[in-house]
């Protein structure tokens, strides 16, 4: 993966030697396989290439185009090479290997600012236009890779990573209220409500699908794609849309195999992962190549109490795959040196902002760091399957049916789905009380989920600096979006939505660059995607049986054992409480020191957090769900990355 960077002063004045060297210096504190920079008068472009696939290697960036007189700079993995090759042209050996920058700057020269829409895969890349004096930057349609920028009417300066904006005199590390309020007041992991804003006032950050224009005078955001209703999709039969589906699926799979390393998968034992493991496996086998599987296991003493029909150890699982396809090798990774607060200072500093996603990210952390020593190119994922090719649930689909009329078809799928129960009459009164109450809820009022939910009763928020931000009030109005939209299809829009691939990106992005290596993800494709929101709901639900059309094409591909899993769901991080007890004490006495800072006592209620806290002199295995725990664990970290910014 690349780390791009540049400056554009719109004033003219010509761009410092020691601006421009600076800058590099801050972009380049992960390894590169080599370095460039492009300097004229008043526009630097600047790059740290990391060889991943094939194409790349040897690949020269920023890249200046003399026919043209386009220059380009990118960190680039495009998917669709043979199609865009096809269409532009390209013929011959040098189909082959031509780099990916190379084939958008044909794109661009072929279609201008609509270049964009024509490709896909992972990328964030900028086009400097002498003829135009103007800067073309996009990012793809799912936010992959981080573009934060700064512009004002005198300088626009951009970087994949936050630290080299700083550099110039003009950007402060002043913090960006809107951001941490709604940071602190969400009660879910994500970690903003506003997909262009960041931690810092001065820098925001490029969303998914969207374009920039930047020219002497004036700054022109275009939004390319989105996740939107697509055309139904009407097939003649279910194993035609079973073929459709297994065709795009394996095409999204099989580009992201293109490295100039060995490929690993994340995989734990659920459907999601073990689909794109074993599609990736069989693919690979045609060419006598193994794949790395790295799964997550508890730690060795951990003490079970989870609920019935979730399961900490996917063991069983996950050697079901292995056993399956003979070459998916496993690692099984337990991290028992790690727990939910080793290493912050380094993840804080990697992500560059603060994290909620303290239960997982420590692991993840892990699994990556061991891919790099393996020498992994490419680490594979199904982080966005359960939206997008597992999509199927029985509620969501009740709901559906029961808002838009379908009322024989909804008593249908009642029975239908209490069938698998022990105690079907029940089964059939709690589904048909849960859908009927989610509709009167949306009918008399759109926001009463809202205040049945109270996220500000679990946030460390400073009551006075989230009424000076308004959050809740944001915070309603985003919650109500969702809440008040009944179709399976805008629940999953409203999922997939700008703000949650900011998410996923930063984490991505920053990972990948600190380990030298790419994070890709099959079920986050975009053609993926579009096919799976044009397919109609009975193809998702059927009969009572959830995530209907993957159990169907995964048949034959996954042993039966994950595939025919109906009863049990994987729970991860099931042991952060037991891994975080032994050091219980000392982080007791930090957490008990929160407020003693004057940044802390502005944003974070420490009243609350310091009665909260008298609850927990003991750390019990049964507060894994405890969201008063997981509010204090949030709160110090929030805090550890004060401490880092602010000294």
């Amino acid at each position: 993966m690349n780390a791009i960077c540049g400056i554009y002063h719109r004033d003219g004045k010509p761009i410092l030697t020691a601006t421009s060297n600076e800058m590099m210096k801050a972009l380049g504190i992960y390894r590169s396989d080599i370095s460039g920079l492009w300097r004229k008068e008043n526009i630097f472009l600047g790059c740290h290439t990391q060889y991943i696939t094939p194409e790349s290697v040897g690949e020269a960036l920023p890249h200046y185009d003399h026919i043209s007189g386009l220059t380009i700079t990118a960190s680039a993995i495009i998917d669709n090479r043979q199609d865009l090759c096809d269409r532009l042209l390209i013929n011959g050996p040098y189909r082959s290997y031509i780099p990916d920058s190379l084939l958008i700057l044909r794109a661009y020269i072929k279609w201008g600012y609509d270049c964009s829409k024509h490709l896909v895969g992972d990328y964030s890349f900028v086009i400097w236009d002498k003829k135009r004096q103007e800067l073309f930057c996009s990012v793809d349609h799912t936010g992959t890779n981080t573009f934060y920028y700064f512009c004002s009417p005198n300088i626009f300066a951009f970087s994949t990573l936050l630290k080299p904006l700083f550099v110039l005199r003009e950007i402060t590390k002043e913090f960006n209220d809107t951001w941490i309020a709604d940071f602190l007041a969400t009660p879910s992991v994500m970690h903003q409500l506003d997909p262009e804003l960041t931690v810092y006032k001065d820098i925001y950050l490029l969303p998914s699908g969207t374009n920039l224009i930047v020219r002497p005078d004036s700054t022109t955001k275009r939004v390319y794609w989105k996740v939107e209703q697509q055309s139904k999709l009407f097939l003649q039969t279910d194993n035609d849309y079973v073929e459709a589906f297994r065709e795009i699926f394996c095409e999204a799979v099989r580009c992201r195999l293109r490295s100039s390393r060995p490929v690993g998968v994340m995989m734990s034992g659920g459907l999601d992962s073990t689909s794109v493991a074993c599609m990736a496996a069989q693919l690979l086998a045609k060419s006598g190549l193994e794949l790395q599987a790295y799964s997550a296991l508890p730690i060795q003493e951990y003490r079970d109490n989870l609920p019935l029909g979730s399961l900490a150890n996917e063991k069983p699982y996950i050697e079901a795959v292995r056993e399956h396809m003979p070459n998916i090798v496993v690692k099984y990774i337990r991290s028992e040196d790690r727990h939910s607060l080793t290493n912050t200072d380094v993840l804080l500093a990697m992500l560059e902002q603060p994290y909620k996603i303290f239960e997982n990210l420590f692991w993840l952390d892990n699994i990556v760091s061991i891919a790099k020593t393996n020498n992994i190119g490419v680490l594979l994922s199904g982080t966005s399957g359960n939206y997008t090719i597992s999509w199927g649930y029985s509620l969501i689909y009740l709901i559906t049916l029961l808002s838009s009329g379908h009322f024989n078809r909804f008593f249908d799928e009642i029975r239908f789905t209490v069938s698998r129960y022990k105690h079907p009459l029940k089964s059939s009164l709690v589904l048909l009380r849960l859908a009927l109450l989610y509709v009167v809820k949306n009918n008399f009022s759109k926001n009463i989920n809202y205040f049945f939910s109270r996220p500000h009763k679990t946030s460390p928020v400073n009551p006075t600096f989230a009424k000076c931000t308004n959050v809740f009030e944001r915070l309603r109005n985003y919650d109500a979006i969702s809440l008040n939209n009944l179709s399976s299809l805008e629940i999953r829009k409203k999922q997939l939505n700008p703000s949650y691939f900011t998410h996923l990106g930063v984490i991505t992005t920053k990972q990948s660059l600190a380990y030298g290596l790419a994070l890709r993800d099959p079920t986050m494709d975009k053609r993926v995607i579009e096919f799976c929101l044009s397919l109609p709901d009975d193809q998702c639900v059927r009969n009572g049986k959830e995530r209907f059309l993957i159990r169907r094409a995964m048949k034959g591909h996954l042993p039966n054992k994950v595939l025919l899993n109906e009863t049990v769901r994987g729970k991860q991080s099931a042991d952060w409480v037991q891994r975080i007890q032994p050091s219980w004490t000392t982080l007791f006495t930090e957490l008990g020191n929160i407020g003693a800072k004057e940044a802390e006592q502005k944003y974070l209620d420490v009243n609350k957090i310091q009665k909260k806290l008298k609850k927990y002199n003991v750390l019990h295995d049964n507060t894994l769900y405890d969201p008063n725990l997981q509010m204090l664990i949030r709160s110090l970290i929030f805090c550890r990355f004060l401490n880092i910014v602010k000294g």
